[in-house]
């Protein structure tokens, strides 16, 4: 057992003579730097005596937290390859135990009392280095630019601590711009670790630099998992802990449109609620702990069938090999209808009402578009903040797509206004959008000054990468299963139907809001992905 503090727990010694099995014991000097921030695969410690620094490099070394005898050093990342954010330092000298990235893999998945101790832990210290504020890498760029905004967003959906600089409105982005001798029209400005410069930095570089894709490309897998939404990441986590060698693969982060709620109130076990990115999160620990490996970002170009096993084309032309595939790329909401919405996407026009859209909505006018969970879950969720939240929705009510417990919230919250049967016209601004225009049904149109759209209506299926394998319906979705007519299945060669979830080529399935005729909700989505599984076992096993 621990002592009562779940964040920095004092292990029992009987556990610490267990988890000596499965490290070094080493005397330290004081001074000596045990972890440095980019390190990876970096080492857990155990402190035996003496005292452990954690310090951010990130905000001038400052002190996070000191770890005492029984304590021990980690946080989340402790689960991949992802590089150290922080340096851990023996400021009093002593001894740990060091227990090696490939041990500690191995005490997470197979001592269930260790295990529950460092998962909470690890967990937990992620959550607070992130709710927090000030740590990690510093992002210096204008609340109206699409290239912060795109930066932003990774970060966040790949629960990476960093602190925005609002060139606008934080007198302290200009002084560090004023340092480093960048001139604002060259920003977004990433500085990571305290010295090194990144000018608009593309996504892979982010990501590389903080240690995020893991994978190899010289294996072969027993399936790749395209998508970590909700029934991407529940496919990985059956196929992991079944022992099966799993692929999971995204474009973005951990999450998929899920991902963007700002919180989902019925979902089975969470009374209270929870958000989207933090579901994501846990599942996202859930698929390393049982030993899966997880590649961000990677999109995929294609699929190629290869005599019975299959090629995953990255857009980089690298390919991986594996024996099935589970498709769970999801749908991506549909833009709206009007011109130069290119232009505004990421200056005031976004798909997702998280905490990071928030804080540039403050005491602001609001207009939200959609009539689904997602976009009431998001109306709720900005209304606290926001002056006021305009729902915008083409039907005359929202009994027939929308949760009757959002309804009533809807209804109860005073500084949202539901506009039925209508729809935004124009979008207007110079550089980032400043005012709409909307017309209702009646040809009645008005005006109003916003800087915040958020649009989350129907829904377009990312299915362009495998469009030429197998059967799709008429509007892109994956056919699976019984939905299968004999002209999907000219090319079928095997003595059996497809099973569920499985598509018109054998050894490869669909699960989620992918799969057509799919109920477009989280619960379905993670049923889907971890029945799949049982099916992959039976391809795999002939």
């Amino acid at each position: 057992m621990s002592s009562a503090n779940p964040l920095f727990p004092v292990l029992s010694p009987t556990l610490i003579k267990t988890l000596k099995n499965y490290g070094e014991v080493e005397n330290i000097p004081a001074g000596t730097l045990l972890v440095e921030a980019g390190d990876k695969q970096h080492a857990c410690f155990v402190v035996l005596s003496g005292e452990l620094s954690i310090t951010d490099p990130h905000a001038d070394d400052s002190l996070i937290t000191i770890h005492g005898p029984g304590q021990f050093s980690g946080d989340s990342d402790m689960l991949s390859s992802r590089a150290s954010l922080v340096n851990a330092t023996m400021t009093q000298a002593g001894e740990v135990l060091r227990i090696g990235h490939d041990a500690l893999k191995r005490i997470i998945s197979g001592l269930p009392e260790a295990s529950e101790i460092l998962l909470q832990a690890f967990l937990l210290r992620r959550d607070a280095l992130i709710s927090q504020g000030g740590h990690g890498a510093k992002l210096v760029g204008s609340r109206y630019s699409a290239d912060t905004f795109r930066i932003r967003e990774f970060f966040s959906r790949n629960q990476l601590p960093y602190t925005w600089l609002d060139l606008e409105h934080d007198a302290s982005a200009r002084e560090l711009l004023d340092e480093f001798g960048v001139a604002p029209q060259e920003t977004p400005l990433l500085l990571v670790r305290g010295r090194t410069l990144y000018k608009n930095p593309s996504i892979e570089a982010i990501a590389d630099c903080f240690g995020i894709s893991d994978h190899r490309a010289d294996v072969e897998y027993d399936v790749v998992v395209v998508g970590a939404g909700p029934a991407g990441l529940a496919a990985s986590v059956y196929a992991a802990s079944e022992g099966l060698r799993v692929l999971t693969v995204d474009s973005a982060g951990p999450g998929g449109q899920a991902g963007t709620s700002s919180k989902i109130e019925n979902y089975l076990g969470f009374p209270t609620g929870i958000s989207g990115q933090e579901l994501a999160s846990r599942a996202y620990a859930q698929v390393q702990k049982f030993g899966g490996t997880v590649a961000i970002p990677r999109h995929v170009s294609r699929l190629e069938c290869t005599g019975g096993h299959f090629g995953i084309i990255f857009s980089d032309g690298e390919r991986i090999c594996t024996r099935t595939v589970v498709i769970a790329t999801g749908a991506r909401y549909r833009k709206l209808q009007v011109s130069h919405l290119a232009e505004f996407e990421g200056r005031g026009v976004y798909y997702g009402a998280t905490a990071m859209e928030a804080q540039t909505c403050q005491n602001e006018e609001v207009f939200m578009v959609g009539g689904g969970n997602s976009a009431g879950q998001g109306a709720v969720f900005l209304s606290k903040v926001a002056k006021h939240v305009h729902l915008l929705i083409r039907g005359q009510g929202l009994e027939s797509s929308m949760s009757k417990y959002l309804i009533d919230r809807i209804e109860q919250t005073p500084n949202i206004t539901l506009h039925r049967q209508t729809q935004i016209t124009e979008l207007y601004g110079d550089g980032h959008l400043e005012q709409v225009t909307c017309r209702r049904q009646n040809g009645e149109t008005f005006t109003s000054k916003t800087a915040h759209v958020f649009t989350m209506i129907g829904a377009s299926p990312c299915t362009d990468w495998v469009s030429s394998c197998v059967a799709l319906d008429a509007k892109g979705f994956v056919v699976t299963g019984t939905s299968l007519k004999p002209e999907h299945l000219t090319d079928w060669k095997l003595g059996r139907r497809p099973f569920m979830l499985e598509t018109s080529l054998p050894g490869v399935f669909a699960v989620g809001d992918v799969r057509s005729d799919s109920t477009k909700r989280v619960a379905s989505a993670v049923g889907e992905g971890s029945i799949c599984i049982s099916f992959v076992h039976q391809v795999l096993g002939g």
